[in-house]
């Protein structure tokens, strides 16, 4: 399992890496990646209440997930701290009782030049059998990164096996025709993302054309601008897809972009302001 630092928490304890520091056995395991500034979490309450969704479609949970891992993070954070990072926070059932996993993990978010000329993808043929539970699935991750790092994309689009894009392998999708239409693939279809649902709402509230469509494989070069949002990448212009480039320099991007990092900012402010009165 991918980890970073010297420490890491388990079932109340935090625990020096390299000591037994995977995930404990058990079916199946539930995560969410969250990005943490300054010890922060962003968006924390939007991440436990998707995790806590996912978990309840097998398992009942018998306690406050969320203050849980609230507390596990608080400890990580005293023992080790960084300027920005991400964090797994893993679930996992070996009995009835849940167990939680919380490590930093390898990250890395995009830079100026990035932003401003957009990234790389590839396409890739896999889909998620149930795209709208965040489940490990550790071979799928393993050989999406091996594509990524043989042809130096940023990220890897999946097709599923009606030709379709679904999402990101860690991210989500959207596509803009010449007229600013935007085009996303319906949420049955996705992990929908905690990014995306704050995208797709300032899109509704800025009033830009959205239609949630997945795009065909064959047809991506009838638009003209293309971004994905997620945790690290936040909201990012693509440069090309495979050998297809798009327009970077998009006005409708930029606002959405500007806007999503006013809300991450905010997001800091409020988990800051609850903390307070704890």
């Amino acid at each position: 399992m991918e980890w970073c630092g010297k420490f890491f928490y388990l079932d109340g304890n935090i625990m020096p890496a390299g000591h037994d520091d995977e995930v404990v056995p058990g079916e199946v395991s539930f995560y969410e990646v969250i990005r943490v500034r300054e010890g922060i979490p962003l968006f924390f309450d939007d991440h436990m209440k998707r995790m806590s969704a996912g978990i309840s479609t097998r398992y009942e949970l018998h306690e406050d997930l969320s203050e849980r891992v609230r507390e596990g993070l608080d400890a990580l954070v005293r023992q080790e701290s960084y300027p920005e990072i991400n964090v797994r926070v893993t679930v996992t059932f070996p009995r009835q009782v849940c167990s939680l996993h919380i490590s930093y993990i390898p990250s890395s978010y995009p830079d100026e030049a990035m932003i401003r000329e957009g990234v790389s993808l590839i396409l890739y043929h896999a889909e998620r059998l149930n795209p709208g539970v965040k489940v490990l699935n550790k071979r799928l991750r393993l050989s999406v990164n091996e594509a990524l790092g043989r042809r130096k994309a940023y990220e890897a689009l999946l097709v599923n096996s009606d030709g379709f894009i679904t999402e990101g392998s860690r991210s989500n999708v959207f596509f803009l025709t010449g007229k600013g239409t935007i085009h996303t693939a319906p949420d049955k279809m996705v992990l929908s993302g905690i990014t995306r649902g704050y995208v797709t709402e300032i899109i509704r509230k800025e009033e830009f054309d959205l239609i949630y469509e997945a795009v065909r494989e064959a047809e991506i070069s009838r638009f003209r601008s293309v971004f994905i949002t997620g945790t690290s990448p936040m909201v990012l212009p693509v440069q090309k897809i495979e050998n297809q480039t798009y327009e970077v320099d998009n006005p409708i991007v930029e606002r959405i972009r500007q806007l999503y990092t006013g809300m991450a900012g905010e997001s800091i402010r409020r988990f800051k302001l609850n903390k307070s009165r704890d």
